[in-house]
This record gives structure tokens, C-alpha cells and sequence, in this order.
């Protein structure tokens, strides 16, 4: 887990407006015992990939991320969630809309599996072109439990 101070100092880096030792991101106000050391993870909310990014793979979400925290399967990426800062940049980037904030309801899994398979897929901070089928499988339902693969992809 990153520690806050080490999530403030990177907001820092990345242009992001604090707004002083009391506020994070666009100036959310940061509990001050997150400030003392306590982990992000207690406190902040992350972005997760979710279904729709299977068989489709685009990678937009990659070539735009500050802080390098995506990871790459065989065939979807996911955000390590103790890394992302909560910038929000990826999220629009996405032409398959499979990238949300875990702070939507029914995102628990999407959690889970993007905490899970980030701590097992190599680090991708590279745009690389999407399958060239990726277009057929956008927005199917079910992609998951149909096509998810648990194979690393290739990263960096």
C-alpha cells in the first residue's frame, strides 16, 4: 500500500492541485489521520476496469495515466488500485466505457479483480493497437465469465 504522503507528494508531481496539507485531489478534503501515515486505501476511492474491457483491450486508457498503473492480461487491462492516484484521465479515454470510479454501486468485483490481477500482470505504460476484433466483442454482455483470461499479456 502507498502511504498518503507518498499519494500527496505523487498528486504533486503530476500537476495535481492539493490545495494544501488538509485537502487532496481537486481539493477533497483528506482526513488528517490519513495524513499521519495511514494507507490510501482507507481512504480514497480508485478507478477499476470492468467487463466491457474484455476482448477489446483498447489501450487509450495506458498511453494517458500519470502514474503508470495499469496492468496487462492476455486479453483486458486492469488499474492497480493502490497506485492510482484518482485522476480521472483514463475514464473518458475509453472508447469501451470499461473503466468507472469504485465509488459506483456493484463495483466490488471489478475491485477485486483489478486489486487480484495487478499484483500478477506485468506493468504496461505503452499504447499498443487493440485486437483487431475488438469492435465485434464491444458492449457483449457477460464478457467476463465468457472470454476472461487469466494469462499475463506482454507489458512493457
Amino acid at each position: 500500500m502507498i502511504a498518503a504522503s507518498e499519494r500527496l507528494e505523487s498528486e504533486r508531481r503530476c500537476g495535481a492541485p492539493t490545495g494544501g496539507a488538509e485537502t487532496g485531489w481537486a481539493g477533497r478534503f483528506v482526513p488528517e489521520a490519513a495524513l499521519r501515515g495511514n494507507t490510501i486505501r482507507e481512504w480514497s476511492m480508485t478507478y477499476v476496469v470492468t467487463d466491457n474491457c474484455v476482448r477489446c483491450k483498447y489501450m487509450d486508457c495506458v498511453e494517458v495515466c500519470p502514474v503508470d498503473c495499469f496492468y496487462e492480461g492476455e486479453n483486458m487491462l486492469v488499474i492497480h488500485p493502490d497506485e492510482c492516484i484518482d485522476c480521472g484521465v483514463c475514464e473518458p479515454e475509453c472508447p469501451a466505457e470499461a473503466i468507472k470510479p469504485d465509488t459506483e454501486p456493484g463495483l466490488e468485483k471489478w475491485l477485486e479483480v483489478n486489486a487480484e490481477y495487478s499484483e500478477k500482470w506485468p506493468n504496461i505504460t505503452m499504447k499498443r493497437d487493440a485486437p483487431s476484433d475488438a469492435e465485434k466483442y464491444d458492449g457483449q454482455a457477460g464478457k467476463f465469465e465468457q472470454y476472461f483470461s487469466s494469462n499475463p499479456g506482454q507489458g512493457d
